[in-house]
């Protein structure tokens, strides 16, 4: 469910003035919400490499365009209108599609539920992959020539000519194949794995049929009709998961079922190079524990626990094992065994061979290896310190010899790098930003992190527009570690005046809002709110990702209560600054936020004068088990934590304006959460606003979130009492 798929000190401003100022614009909350990607710098389109080679390719228009590391320009090598005359009518593509290479000289490119190779010597397109209709989750296999897909809880096989193959049949209310499990947690994004040659398919088998349903009503029939699904909460009974190997050779399914309690975590799945064995980190329910395991996968059998790892507070594996190709029995392995996200070097028959990577930063992605594997190249923070966590801000590049272990960082600048290695392994396209640098598109040397060619300097689309400056801020927090914070002030600032403060607050597992990168990582609502005369302030506190595992895990069986402090000092900080209205200070968050808002509004109830809550958890009992459980233990096990983390308890607290919202249909914090404060509401005499988002799930998307954000900002101004 990924709810939950983060002294002072100026690091940067943004404000620049780079037009007059009589040419500039305000920013609509309209435009902030549904133009959004106008209000972003320029990328090349569809940058990639091409295989087996030093050059790359990106759309531009209606054309496909090649470059080289050179300084020469980049050459035009294939237009929409070729394709078109290559593929059917039905076909005709309206815009040049996202492409996907295949060899240096054949490109795939997808219209409607077709995939095609297009050739670019002969300007031929053979149709590789069709698609049936309404199928769901679809996965193609490495060879292009087949893709697995889902449609009504049972997983088929289609290719060409033939129509498609149904691998189960068992699927209905409660049995689920093919389709992601464990509520997304742990890595799980899919539900269906391909081997390497692509003849053997593995896929998720979930019994759920044990789990408590639960109901959404949907008012989209008349009379309203009630969606069903499965929910299962903290302490509950939880869903049974095993792992089928379909064979396409010889039509056979085996199901692999790891031993231990049935309602483990089977996570993190990887077939090796022989793509005869499929590994699987087994979590244990308690997420204490968890062993990698190899099966064979032609019969289901387990092989051996090839390691294991402990941790006394939790685990969450989130990455599958990588194998290695030209020395196919070892593999790199993510761990925080010494308290950072770091990659282990393992071989099947040796066991651990060395670390990899070390030191108080955290590695982000593997991006690849060059040719003979000698260097993996990786994404990963700079370094940091609990004192001066700058480190944390950023995304930098680097190279890891594995014979050694050895450590070099490529990228100099500081902002947030994002990396694309060559197939050769030579170069690197690095896209960057900062809070100073709109954009860059980089090509460089893989070996030394020089910048070899420049392919786009994006201009700054904010420019044109009314706004302030964005500081990031260094902000005292709990247990004396220093938080990174973000401050926008609104383009009329003046220092000696003071603002009211709109504090904008997530503070939960897995999301760090403030990077350095463009606008910060900020919203462009927050652009408009500011706009409106506020102070907005972000600051991501302990629990957030980036930090390391010891500032994570100070959460520990006690959700939202530390977190609750540190936004407390983020607010007092606020309250030391002179152009700061301490009286008129606002929170907002939704999910894990929405949580955070009105715990400050109920524990901290005289230093937020008004709250608007989204999608907020009022009571880890109510919420589901893989990602409760995991910080908080069971209801069982941790009865005190659970009590004293929830909110319904303690609305008698509430002394400022909260405006709670939840979405009607959500089904990851189940409306039953606003319903039971509102409850408590009632029976203690407080009077909090409640909206209602009719056919939405966990948040408001589309349109209607004009009509959510002009909500939230309305409030805030009126109980703040901000004229517009």
């Amino acid at each position: 469910m990924p709810m939950f798929r983060r002294a002072l000190l100026l690091i940067a401003v943004l404000g620049t003035t780079l037009l007059p100022a009589q040419e500039k614009h305000k920013l609509t909350l309209t435009d902030a919400i549904l133009k959004g990607r106008d209000y972003y710098p320029e990328q090349l389109r569809g940058l990639q490499w091409i295989p087996g080679t030093s050059q790359y390719a990106h759309v531009k228009g209606d054309s496909l365009l090649r470059g080289t590391t050179g300084k020469a320009a980049d050459q035009l090598i294939l237009t929409r209108s070729e394709v078109n005359k290559a593929l059917p009518a039905a076909d005709s593509l309206r815009r040049f599609p996202g492409i996907e290479w295949l060899d240096a000289r054949t490109l795939l490119l997808t219209s409607g539920t077709h995939t095609y190779a297009f050739n670019l010597e002969k300007k031929t397109a053979e149709l590789r992959v069709a698609v049936p209709a309404h199928a769901e989750n679809t996965d193609t296999d490495p060879t292009h020539r087949k893709v697995a897909f889902t449609r009504d809880n049972n997983l088929f096989i289609a290719g060409l000519g033939d129509s498609a193959v149904q691998v189960t049949f068992d699927g209905t209310d409660g049995i689920v194949n093919g389709k992601s499990v464990h509520r997304e947690e742990y890595g799980i994004t899919k539900g269906t794995f391909w081997s390497p040659d692509g003849s053997k398919l593995a896929f998720y088998r979930m019994d759920e049929t044990m789990v408590t349903p639960y109901y959404v009503e949907d008012i989209s029939t008349t009379p309203s009709t009630f969606n069903k699904f499965r929910y299962p909460m903290a302490g509950q009974t939880s869903h049974h998961v095993t792992l089928g190997v379909y064979d396409l050779r010889t039509g056979k399914t085996v199901f692999i079922k790891p031993e231990g309690p049935p309602d483990h975590y089977l996570t993190n799945i990887s077939w090796d190079q022989d793509n005869q064995h499929v590994q699987i980190i087994v979590l244990d329910r308690a997420t204490d524990h968890f062993r990698v395991e190899r099966f064979d996968a032609a019969t289901g059998k387990a092989e051996r626990t090839l390691f294991e790892e402990h941790n006394d507070k939790w685990l969450e594996p989130e990455h599958p094992l990588t194998f290695l190709k030209t020395q196919p029995t070892r593999y790199i392995h993510w761990s925080q065994r010494d308290g950072w996200w770091h990659l282990y070097l393992y071989d099947l028959n040796l066991g651990m061979v060395r670390p990899l990577t070390k030191g108080n930063w955290v590695v982000k992605d593997i991006l690849g290896f060059d040719a003979k594997e000698k260097y993996m190249f990786v994404e990963g923070t700079a370094s940091i310190d609990p004192k001066d966590p700058k480190g944390a801000l950023e995304t930098q590049l680097y190279r890891v010899e594995l014979a050694t272990g050895k450590t070099v960082r490529l990228t100099a600048a500081p902002g947030t790098h994002s990396g694309q290695l060559s197939t050769d392994g030579r170069y690197l396209i690095d896209r960057w930003s900062s809070l100073t640098v709109p954009g860059r598109t980089e090509v460089l040397d893989a070996a030394t992190g020089k910048v070899v060619k420049t392919l786009l300097t994006s201009r700054d689309p904010m420019a044109a527009v009314v706004h302030g400056a964005i500081d990031l801020v260094q902000v005292p927090g709990e247990n004396g570690d220093v938080l990174n914070g973000r401050i926008i002030k609104p383009s009329f600032f003046q220092s000696r005046d003071q603002y009211p403060v709109i504090v904008y607050t997530y503070n939960g597992p897995h999301v760090q809002l403030v990077t350095n990168s463009y606008l910060g990582g900020a919203q462009l609502w927050m652009i408009e709110a500011s706009e409106r005369g506020y102070i907005v302030f972000t600051l991501d506190g302990h629990g957030s990702s980036n930090r390391g595992l010891a500032f994570e895990q100070v959460i520990y069986r006690q959700l939202g209560m530390t977190e609750v402090k540190d936004q407390v000092h983020g607010a007092d900080y606020l309250k030391s600054l002179p152009y700061v209205d301490g009286s008129r200070m606002a929170v907002h968050g939704w999910s894990f936020g929405g949580h955070m808002t009105e715990a400050l509004m109920l524990r901290a109830p005289d230093l937020f004068q008004v709250g608007v809550a989204g999608g907020a958890v009022q009571d880890w009992r109510l919420y589901e088990v893989m990602y409760t459980e995991r910080y908080m233990d069971t209801p069982q096990e941790n009865p005190k934590g659970y009590e004293e983390t929830a909110l319904p308890p303690i609305a008698d607290q509430l002394r400022g304006h909260l405006l709670l919202i939840h979405d009607n249909m959500d089904v990851t914090v189940v409306p039953e959460h606003a319903l039971r404060f509102l409850k408590s509401c009632v029976d203690k005499g407080v009077y909090p606003d409640f909206f209602y988002y009719p056919g939405h799930e966990h948040n408001v998307r589309g349109k209607d979130r004009v009509h959510l954000y002009t909500q939230i900002l309305d409030y805030i101004d009126l109980h703040l009492g901000v004229k517009r």
